[in-house]
């Protein structure tokens, strides 16, 4: 947390400063309530019109400082809390496939919304009111051992006191603090798991499983919140009663000291507001203490993120052979194969498809060769450079996954082709056209600007698949994985995007399509068909190869 703070030191110093002119303040306020007392226990009027006058202005600056620091802490706040966003949004896009995909997306929503939201009021904002609150008690504690010898020795004793106290239930505030991010993680990814099939509901008539699941998903999270209000609580409790237990004692002792005239009456008036800063500065201080360490556990679920992996010095420029595997051979840890002795060579310009039944590896294979999956055992190369040697976004410059239903963004037409590159339309509307959509983005009303919806809802599964292709042409993708990309169309469709793909003007645009459906009108295109089977143990499959 606090490399955020060290991040804005300057600002950060800047508040310390107000902070403790607020401070100063706040004493100066103290001493003059006392000065005001004094002057009517001996009926000076003039006296104590002038002392008030002084409290009056002295409390007008404070409440301009008041608000120059709390604009100032605000302003700070949000650039921390903007810059851990964009820390873990960093982390987040430099994981490795598997590494990302070991947990939801529901669970990275939640890290970015709710934990960022707790560690900003739990952890920043505490660490200011601290900051406020210690400078504050002590330049009290100072005024209070300046004022007497007796006073020091008790605030001292009662500080000790107080500190100790509440520290007795810091590991058990830090564990219900963890509790409450991890139950508020499940109850998102339960809630999102049936937002997002709330069409499946719909269709089965099972709406209210939406509101079941809300409904079971929040007793844990409320458990949990509970939990952590009831240790807060304590905490405040035993706060409470070691403040009242000083504050009382202070200014019974300066009581006494009043009565044997060592000190004016009204200093008990000072020593009383002073005690109350010292004390119950002291009475929060655990507590927000507790708190902000009680972040520590987000922080360190954010630090367990796997270290991006250091790149390849290996680039890969223009392609000029394609991809070839030798003896190929993939498992998952220490199952067995999945692919196993696999050779294949799939030629620049070349027209593949890919079939076989499940379990056969297809799918395996193509994360393998969209630089998704990096363990395998053989030999696989691409423009005759070894993929273990390859730096996994030069492969991703050249090689383009296409999955059976591509994700498109909420937003426009635009917005999904450049993903925020710069691109003009001259360019965009070529690739459009390359995939065959721009007839149909051109009949929209806002046309490039037009809108797809949430998801592309107003997009049909086969524009999205052509908007996806639209994506790899515009960034000159030479070789496209389709991995059942029109399972779910209809023939038609299906083999108008295919057409699409194998009547490409390009002649080094290479395919390689994962299909259950094989149609004879697109076999008879394609260089080759092969056939894999599942690996049987001990034994490697033979993969077949025919020949269109």
């Amino acid at each position: 947390m606090f490399h955020y703070f060290k991040k804005f030191w300057f600002r950060n110093l800047v508040y310390l400063v107000i902070a403790a002119v607020q401070a100063g303040l706040t004493i100066v306020t103290a001493l003059l309530a006392a000065a005001e007392l004094n002057a009517l226990i001996k009926f000076d009027f003039n006296g104590f019109l002038k002392w008030t006058l002084l409290d009056i202005g002295a409390f007008a600056l404070l409440l301009g400082m008041n608000y120059v620091g709390g604009v100032l802490q605000a302003k700070t706040i949000q650039k921390m809390t903007n810059a851990l966003r964009r820390d873990i949004g960093t982390k987040l896009s430099q994981l490795p496939y598997s590494a990302y995909h070991a947990h939801q997306a529901s669970d990275y929503s939640s890290w970015l919304s709710n934990d960022i939201n707790q560690i900003e009021t739990q952890g920043f904002t505490n660490v200011y009111e601290m900051a406020g609150s210690i400078l504050t008690a002590v330049f009290s504690m100072i005024t209070l051992v300046a004022l007497h010898w007796a006073l020091a020795i008790a605030t001292v004793g009662f500080a000790g006191l107080m500190i100790a106290v509440p520290l007795l239930v810091q590991k058990a505030m830090a564990h219900a603090s963890l509790a409450v991010t991890e139950k508020n993680a499940a109850f998102l990814q339960k809630v999102n798991d049936h937002l997002n099939g709330f069409d499946t509901l719909l269709a089965l008539n099972h709406r209210h499983r939406l509101v079941d699941a809300i409904t079971t998903a929040q007793q844990p999270l409320a458990a949990a919140k509970v939990k952590q209000a009831k240790v807060q609580v304590i905490a405040g409790i035993l706060g409470g009663i070691t403040n009242i237990l000083a504050q009382v004692g202070i200014i019974f002792i300066t009581g006494l000291l009043a009565l044997q005239r060592i000190v004016p009456v009204g200093m008990i008036i000072s020593t009383g507001n002073l005690s109350f800063r010292v004390f119950g500065t002291l009475a929060e201080l655990s507590t927000m203490i507790a708190m902000v360490r009680g972040t520590n556990a987000i922080f360190a679920k954010y630090n367990d993120l796997p270290a991006p992996a250091e790149p390849a010095k290996t680039t890969l420029t223009a392609l000029h052979s394609g991809i070839v595997l030798t003896d190929l051979t993939v498992a998952y840890g220490q199952a067995q194969p999945v692919i196993q002795n696999l050779q294949q060579t799939f030629r620049l310009g070349g027209k593949y498809a890919i079939v076989g039944p499940s379990g056969s590896g297809k799918s395996t294979l193509f994360n393998l060769l969209a630089g998704k999956l990096t363990a395998y055992r053989g030999s696989l190369t691409l423009n005759g450079q070894e993929y273990h040697d390859l730096d996994p976004t030069a492969i991703r410059d050249h090689v383009m996954y296409l999955d059976q239903t591509p994700y498109i963004f909420s937003g426009s037409v635009r917005d999904n082709l450049t993903l925020g590159d710069d691109y003009s339309d001259a360019e965009l509307i070529a690739a459009l056209q390359r995939a065959a959509l721009w007839d149909q983005v051109q009949a929209l009303p806002a046309g490039l600007d037009n809108s797809v919806g949430e998801n592309g809802r107003n997009f049909s599964g086969g524009q999205k698949q052509r908007l996806a292709l639209a994506r790899g042409f515009l960034r000159h993708k030479q070789i496209i994985l389709m991995d059942e990309g029109t399972a779910s169309l209809d023939k038609d469709q299906a083999l108008k995007i295919e057409e699409t793909l194998l009547n490409d003007p390009d002649p080094s645009l290479t395919v390689l399509m994962i299909t259950h459906q094989l149609y004879p009108e697109i076999t008879k295109q394609l260089t080759a068909v092969l056939e894999l089977q599942p690996a049987a143990p001990a034994i490697a499959a033979a993969p077949t190869l025919a020949t269109a």
